[in-house]
């Protein structure tokens, strides 16, 4: 379970730590879609096309176990 951002970034490391970060922001905070965060992150070159996909895959897999997020 990942009660706060520093426990996520100690699990994860600071690299993919921060690009989960910035998918649970988008997508849990914005409530923007998978769709629309692709399209934002490739084209400000955040990720690669593999790379999102490959984080996207993370991010669904722990996002039931991110509480720190209302």
């Amino acid at each position: 379970m990942y009660n706060n951002i520093e426990t996520l970034i100690r699990h994860q490391g600071w690299a993919r730590g921060s690009k989960v970060h910035y998918l649970i922001q988008k997508n849990m905070v914005e409530g923007k879609s998978k769709d629309e965060i692709q399209q934002l992150s490739l084209q400000n070159k955040i990720f690669r096309p593999r790379s999102f996909v490959e984080t996207w895959r993370l991010f669904d897999k722990i996002k039931k176990d991110i509480k720190w997020v209302v």
